[in-house]
């Protein structure tokens, strides 16, 4: 039986809104960093203190949301988000300003084991495909709006606003996503069981690696990208969060395509080149010293970034344990958000510790994506062999 739209849609748009208001802060960055009178560590500090909290968040969420309505439990995570957003305009220091967003990304530790899980239970075979693009997409687009309108209005208002709207946005999505689910029965798997969070993990060992790579590498992009485009090329604030966001835009229209792409040429392929891809883009970013080349390169093969998300959720879901996915989503995306918690830490700690000049300390983060994505891309290129089937998109490849 084919999955309820509105399920989809209300998931959509608090993923759209969610992805929005957490990287508001990358698209203003070089603002902020004017602002507040930080480097690349805090850069890096603020970026990994985020993360590290949305993931200890997701897998006390992913706990309880299997014995919850999914449609009231998701909400409360997305006001939550909301209200802390709207109240990060009151920090007067970077460190205020920390405090402030660890609060709010609490929130934010809802949406993948709730939402996602929502949709894993509701669609299933291509649909299952289809929908994860679908989803995954509206989140690229909340970043890419994220971005943009954070590193304009913050250049040309006030650092301020970008809060003050993507908060906003947040508090309208819960009201138009409760109407799209009204009436509409969402209750929480019917099952007893307790999450095993070791079996969990060795369900999807395979993914682990992968996903923590994918993390670090969109941490990379989104919070070190706007300085290197600003510190090596010269770019204006407002430039550099917009080009960031351009190249979340290209990835976000591969994104609607998933399904079809992941039915033509085998979900694992698409995922294995997409690290390729991402590796040269890295590389570029690092070694390139011609501004439109950086950008293109990063619009084009970097985009495959948003391919990877897909394609590791539909895997994941199909590996986990359907009556339990909210814990699964919650314990097992955790790697990514660690991932990237991880990267960020290492990218400023490795810029502001080692490297005198902005120009070439702003290099620094993408010399250890590319080093991060090849790994992951030989990690893929050795899995390929255990795994039988691994060209059809669904069924999900079973180890041998």
């Amino acid at each position: 039986m084919a999955g309820d739209r509105r399920v989809l849609l209300a998931n959509s748009i608090y993923h759209l809104t969610n992805d929005g208001a957490v990287t508001v802060i990358a698209g203003e960055i070089t603002v902020l960093r004017g602002v507040f009178a930080f480097g690349a560590f805090e850069i890096g500090l603020i970026t990994g203190t985020t993360m590290l909290v949305t993931a200890i968040v997701q897998i006390l969420v992913g706990a309880m949301s299997d014995r919850r309505d999914p449609s009231r439990f998701l909400s409360l995570g997305i006001l939550l988000l909301g209200f802390g957003t709207i109240l990060a305009i009151v920090a007067s220091s970077w460190q205020a300003l920390l405090g402030i967003l660890v609060l709010a990304r609490v929130g934010a530790g809802f949406y993948h084991p709730v939402g996602i899980a929502w949709i894993g239970r509701e669609f299933q075979g291509e649909g299952l495909d289809r929908s994860m693009g679908y989803q995954s997409a509206f989140g690229d687009a909340g970043v890419i709006l994220g971005m943009a309108t954070a590193a304009i209005l913050g250049a040309y208002l006030d650092w301020r606003s970008p809060f003050l709207l993507w908060g906003a946005l947040n508090l309208g999505a819960v009201a138009v996503a409760l109407t799209l689910v009204r009436g509409r029965s969402a209750p929480p798997a019917a099952t007893r069981e307790r999450p095993d969070y070791r079996a969990m993990v060795r369900d999807v060992r395979l993914w682990l690696f992968p996903l923590g790579l994918g993390g670090a590498s969109f941490a990379i992009f989104t919070s070190f990208g706007p300085p290197l485009l600003k510190d090596r090329f010269g770019v204006s604030d407002a430039a550099a969060g917009v080009s960031i966001a351009v190249w979340i835009l290209a990835g976000a229209l591969v994104a609607f395509f998933f399904g079809r792409v992941s039915k033509r040429f085998g979900r694992f392929e698409v995922l294995a080149a997409s690290y390729a891809f991402l590796g040269i883009a890295s590389l570029v970013g690092a070694v390139v010293a011609n501004g439109i080349a950086v950008v293109v390169a990063f619009w084009t093969l970097g985009s495959a970034l948003f391919v990877t998300y897909p394609a590791l959720f539909s895997f994941v879901s199909e590996a986990s344990h359907r009556r339990l996915q909210g814990a699964a989503f919650g314990f097992i995306f955790m790697f990514q958000l660690l991932g990237a918690a991880l990267g960020s830490f290492a990218a400023g700690t490795l810029a502001g510790a080692f490297v005198a000049t902005p120009e070439v300390a702003a290099t620094i983060p993408f010399y250890l994506c590319a080093a991060l994505v090849f790994a992951g891309f030989a990690y893929l290129l050795a899995l390929r062999g255990r795994l039988s089937n691994a060209r059809t998109p669904v069924p999900v490849a079973r180890v041998v």
